[in-house]
């Protein structure tokens, strides 16, 4: 398809009573719904962080209790993950002291682990990027820290299995390209196997799993900018990125398929400028649209959605049939049953081609 058969419009845009950028400089959205880590901690007040809510109605706060940190994220199963991690120091894990929240936004159910000593992230990070399956009973959440001489080059991976932390799974994984650790890196879950690599100051990078470490793709997309938002969605049967463009720490967006020489769709900059260059945008997919999300730290939450001709969906069904169906779990285990958790869908069809989804059991 080409930008011609999508359709692209803004649903809606807040910008009043959002929380001050300086302690709110990360958000993500779930269910159609934006959430944004407020950090702030005032002893004397008996403010604690939080979380609030925003949506087309505007801002609401919630009951959910908030990380020191700024980082907040969610994972495939559409649960909140927040940083309790000290806000600007290390993540100094001791294997016992939780460091990430995490939050059924529709239940209020929460968990909080410990990151184990083996796999200690280095250094400062201030943000978290999206994680596979679901954490409060079996997902992995990638996590990079900058390490004092900014040499670090690992990912780590907090594996999460029965509701617990998977210590002999949990490490640090090596990757085959040079990559850039800092304060505003994310790595972001692309299909329940592939991840995102990003981080303002170096080339995006796709992870793809090689044994236990993985193997790097550095990709360019076209007018990026450098700020911190950036994710790679699967839409249409394709690799859809959203981003911030040029000039840097403003507030301008793309969407384009990955290898694409130009953008799809772009939102022109209006120079509202990031603060802690921060520019977040994020997508949802529904049916045959897209929700994009942006977050401007302080400034605005908006919602754009892209469409593609429901026609092509159809026309598509229509043509072929399928011929069976398999379950693949996070471990790369196959059934033809769906295990308990998160799983790949694999199905076949007659034509030849094959699909895959996520469903979570």
């Amino acid at each position: 398809m080409t930008a011609q058969d999508y359709t692209f419009e803004k649903v809606w845009e807040v910008t009043e009573g959002l929380p001050t950028n300086a302690d709110s400089r990360q958000g993500i959205c779930v269910d159609g719904t934006y959430y944004i880590n407020v950090k702030t901690n005032n002893a004397e007040t008996g403010v604690t962080p939080y979380v609030v809510a925003v949506d087309e109605n505007g801002v609401q706060t919630t009951d959910f209790e908030g990380g020191l940190n700024c980082g907040i994220t969610c994972d495939e199963a559409g649960n909140l993950v927040i940083s309790l991690a000290t806000f600007p120091g290390s993540w100094a894990c001791d294997g016992e002291t939780p460091l990430i929240r995490v939050i059924n936004p529709t239940t209020g159910e929460t968990k909080e682990y410990a990151i184990p000593e083996d796999a200690a992230v280095l250094g400062r990070s201030d943000m978290l990027g999206m994680a596979q399956g679901d954490l409060m009973n079996e997902g992995k959440l990638f996590m990079v820290g900058q390490s004092a001489d900014a040499s670090n080059s690992g990912v780590v991976i907090l594996s999460i299995v029965d509701g617990e932390v998977d210590v002999d799974n949990s490490y640090e994984a090596t990757v085959d390209v040079a990559v850039t650790p800092s304060t505003a890196t994310v790595i972001n879950n692309i299909d329940g196997e592939r991840a995102f690599y990003v981080t303002r100051n170096a080339a995006p990078v796709i992870l793809t799993p090689d044994g236990d470490n993985f193997a790097g793709q550095a990709i360019a997309l076209p007018n990026k900018g450098a700020s911190c938002g950036a994710q790679i969605f699967q839409f249409d049967g394709k690799d859809i990125a959203v981003y911030p463009t040029l000039p840097n720490y403003q507030d301008g967006l793309a969407v384009a398929e990955v290898g694409a020489e130009e953008p799809l769709f772009t939102v022109e900059p209006t120079g509202k400028t990031a603060y802690a260059q921060c520019n977040w945008v994020n997508a949802e997919v529904v049916g045959n649209d897209a929700y994009i999300y942006q977050y401007m730290p302080g400034l605005f939450v908006a919602c754009y959605k892209m469409s593609a001709p429901s026609t092509a969906v159809s026309n598509v069904n229509a043509t072929k049939t399928a011929t069976g169906v398999k379950y693949v779990n996070l471990a790369g285990h196959v059934s033809n049953v769906p295990f308990e958790g998160v799983n790949m869908v694999v199905t076949n069809y007659s034509d030849g081609t094959q699909s895959t989804t996520k469903v979570v059991k």
